[in-house]
């Protein structure tokens, strides 16, 4: 159990992160949602409350908080342990390679390590600067905007199935000052673009968690959106359409990149004619295809 009398007794920002972050190790919580360790989460934890930036001088660590102050804190900390709830979700602030973004539970939390395949600009792959993108459900928008501060002369279209993701990725857009850059679409993966709309590359995060898969996930997953999450009985199913059709969508040079989760082996098991180009990343989930390479698989799926 927490206690408030413990931390009365703290006094520094550095003094609360330390406690939190030992109540977190003898807690049953689970990361993976923007962190992977106690210390981080209680970092993201508190300077997400004191609405101070990530990067705010290490001086300032050793500041005293209020007694308001470590009141919200202490309550933030209480229900982060007790009801299991992501602390994206108590604060509304994600942190995702350097970007600040709004977040709700209409949303899934931003981790995709496409973010660093982004950041290195494609190191080794691409061969030119990419000008009209397709972010494939966008979510909180957090890739567009990653590509758009990386590629500032791109156009991005920002596609999600979730009208209220699209709020939330809207929120995003205009914080950054990126509504002339970024163009969220309200479509079923492809459905309501038009074939003319020609893309130098197509950006992929879809859901690829089955049913079953669904109830083994730890107690944070499930305050995140099912639709962002769920593809069905099948893992594939959504990531299967994406290859089918992103053919049609791509320019000539284009390229397709999609995270695949853990089903690496099952991709490859259920199609061991397509040549998948792996990227050395993470635990390898990322693959891309050329266009050329998706028309010639076309057939095959």
């Amino acid at each position: 159990m927490l206690s408030k009398i413990e931390i009365k007794e703290l006094h520094s920002i550095l003094d609360i992160i330390r406690w939190i972050s030992s109540k977190l190790n003898n807690s049953n919580v689970c990361y993976g949602h923007g962190t992977d360790n106690s210390w981080d989460e209680a970092f993201y934890l508190v300077f997400s409350s004191l609405n101070l930036s990530i990067d705010t001088p290490k001086e300032v660590y050793r500041a005293k908080l209020t007694s308001k102050e470590k009141d919200y804190i202490f309550n933030l900390i209480n229900f982060r342990i007790n009801k299991r709830i992501p602390v994206p979700y108590l604060t509304n602030i994600a942190w995702y390679y350097g970007l600040e973004l709004f977040v709700n539970r209409n949303v899934i939390i931003p981790r995709s390590p496409i973010g660093k395949l982004i950041t290195n600009k494609f190191s080794g792959i691409l061969k030119f600067k990419p000008k009209y993108i397709l972010d494939m459900c966008t979510g909180s928008g957090c890739l567009a905007i990653l590509i758009a501060n990386i590629y500032k002369n791109a156009i991005i279209d920002a596609v999600d199935i979730s009208y209220d993701a699209l709020d939330v990725a809207e929120i995003n857009i205009q914080n950054y000052n990126l509504e002339k850059q970024i163009t969220p679409i309200y479509s079923d993966l492809f459905q309501m673009l038009l074939p003319n709309n020609q893309y130098d590359l197509i950006i992929a995060n879809p859901p690829y968690i089955s049913k079953k898969e669904i109830n083994y996930l730890s107690k944070e997953f499930h305050y995140e959106p099912i639709i962002s999450l769920l593809s069905g009985n099948n893992n594939l199913y959504i990531i299967n359409k994406i290859i089918y059709h992103s053919s049609k969508y791509l320019c000539k040079n284009g390229l397709l990149f999609c995270e695949v989760g853990t089903n690496k082996n099952k991709l490859i098991k259920e199609h061991p004619k397509i040549l998948f180009n792996w990227i050395k990343l993470y635990n390898n989930n990322i693959f891309y295809l050329t266009k050329d390479q998706l028309l010639h698989y076309k057939k095959l799926l």
